[in-house]
């Protein structure tokens, strides 16, 4: 009976997938106006709970595969087959960086995004405040990243449909203030709602399960990366760290909870061996629907994609003398023998992609890991920000352990093993954030590169990575331009930042101070 119920469940739940995109998905600034049948349904008329696994779903697609290559190639992660494809990657480590470069960032976040927006804005007489604060997180989750690879964005007024085709772009950091209080906003409605009316979410969140105080985790968590990108700019502005101290504040309070120790936020509407149903990662970096696992049946992307030969190295103790267990849960062999990679456009063949990221056609997807929490709270609590979250050093080291778990590896004692060792240890880094950063890299390569490309633009580490042996620019890129789409259907907004491919590598985000 359980089986049964499950089972309609997520055909429920994929049929609504299927198609609720084809009447929701075409929000653009060159197209604001949905294409829909006059008598069927609208955006008006789509309950929350409708929308809500859609919404969900659509957004993490871009997230697992469009954003994970992005970050991966932008620095020293993923390296190329070079012995079975030809040229691999070639415009990303040649830095061919124009308007149609990874357009589909903008168009998977800006776009989908405006699905949690008519969540959000969606009037009834029910009360639908768990499904509206649930996508405020969610929302503000993707539109950072929008931030953080494009800097200034359409804000105020995105999402409007017909009212306002031509939106209007916002100051970049204006507008993470207004994420901050977006998640703000959206914790006083979880804690403020009247709990004996508010519909429960249900099967329709296929992320945390309608787990309300999961949710709120997430949203803490949320809030807390978006004040970290900002602590390194808070040293040499008293304006943003006057903000950072205040917003911070809520963040200390007693019963104030994040993302812990097995906590992930993940997704699973039903993914399932077929056709558009696997989880997107495996589906695009795996093994053709039905043939999981067989040679013959690989995707071109399994036969290219596999680490570069820094992050090899940087595991199998070759550099450091320390030999991460991570490594043959991250990758594997290609024909027996070692874990080998390659450089970023050279010539050789690297290893595959392992067990530890591809696992199954139906493997759940990540959204935010408890890993990265752990990361963000200990580089909080190193700055002096965070007070009640235990010691940098012990949330450092949880991350190190939560990310051996995620992963499917044994831990061993690399914990101490690797304590002493400069950029990976804690007690032998002179520089404690390089090591937390370095093992956040490490820890997300494969799961989420553009976090970890970010992360590298605002503090320079992992130090001393390699550029493409073909790289045609001095440094890693910063940013991407705004798409082509942009320039076609917003024009009057965005021409007046006049990009080319110096912006993408000489023009950083605000919040890159160095």
């Amino acid at each position: 009976m359980m089986n049964t119920i499950i089972n309609n469940i997520q055909k429920k739940v994929f049929n609504l997938i299927l198609v609720v995109p084809l009447v929701l998905m075409t929000f653009s600034c060159e197209n604001v106006l949905v294409n829909e049948d006059p008598n069927g349904a609208t955006l008006n008329n789509l309950s929350p709970d409708v929308v809500l696994p859609g919404a969900q779903v659509r957004t993490s697609v871009t997230l697992m595969t469009t954003m994970n290559q992005l970050g991966n190639t932008m620095i020293a992660t993923w390296s190329g087959n070079a012995q079975q494809v030809q040229a691999p990657f070639f415009d990303e480590f040649s830095n061919q960086v124009t308007t149609d470069f990874y357009s589909g960032v903008w168009n998977g976040l800006f776009i989908r995004t405006g699905n949690l927006t008519n969540i959000i804005n969606y009037e009834s007489a029910s009360n639908y405040d768990y499904f509206k604060a649930s996508a405020q997180i969610l929302r503000t989750f993707y539109i950072q990243y929008l931030v953080d690879i494009y800097g200034d964005i359409p804000y105020t007024e995105m999402h409007q449909r017909g009212d306002i085709l031509f939106p209007a772009y916002d100051n970049q950091e204006d507008v993470y203030r207004g994420l901050v209080e977006d998640i703000n906003n959206a914790l006083a409605m979880i804690d403020n709602t009247d709990e004996t009316s508010a519909l429960p979410l249900g099967s329709s969140d296929v992320m945390l399960g309608g787990n309300m105080n999961m949710w709120k985790k997430f949203g803490n968590t949320v809030k807390l990366r978006l004040l970290v990108r900002l602590m390194e700019l808070a040293e040499t502005d008293g304006e943003v760290q006057s903000f950072v101290q205040s917003e911070i504040s809520s963040l200390n309070q007693p019963g104030v909870e994040f993302l812990g120790a097995g906590e992930d936020v993940t997704i699973n509407p039903g993914y399932s061996d077929e056709v558009t149903r696997m989880n997107p990662f495996a589906e695009t970096y795996g093994y053709l629907p039905g043939n999981f696992g067989d040679p013959a049946s690989q995707t071109v992307s399994f036969t290219t994609v596999g680490p570069t030969t820094f992050l090899v190295e940087l595991l199998n103790g070759t550099s450091n003398g320390v030999q991460d267990g991570r490594l043959f849960r991250l990758y594997a062999p290609r024909a027996g023998g070692a874990i080998v990679g390659n450089t970023q456009g050279g010539t050789g063949i690297n290893a595959s992609l392992g067990q530890g990221l591809l696992s199954s056609p139906i493997q759940d997807g990540y959204i935010m890991t408890a890993s990265e929490s752990l990361f963000l709270q200990s580089e909080a609590a190193l700055r002096g920000y965070l007070t009640n979250v235990g010691s940098a050093k012990s949330l450092f080291q949880s991350g190190i352990a939560a990310s051996f778990n995620r992963l499917g590896a044994s831990i061993g004692n690399y914990i101490n093993d690797s304590d002493n060792v400069p950029g990976i240890g804690w007690e032998g880094s002179a520089n404690k954030l390089e090591a937390i950063i370095t093992q956040k890299w490490i820890d997300l390569g494969g799961t989420n590169g553009a976090e970890t490309w970010i992360e590298y633009n605002r503090t320079g580490y992992p130090s001393n990575m390699p550029l493409p042996d073909i790289a045609t620019q001095s440094t890693q890129a910063k940013r991407l331009l705004y798409p082509t789409s942009e320039y076609t259907g917003n024009s009057a907004n965005v021409s007046v930042y006049n990009q080319n491919l110096d912006t993408a590598f000489n023009t950083p985000i605000f919040w890159d101070v160095n």
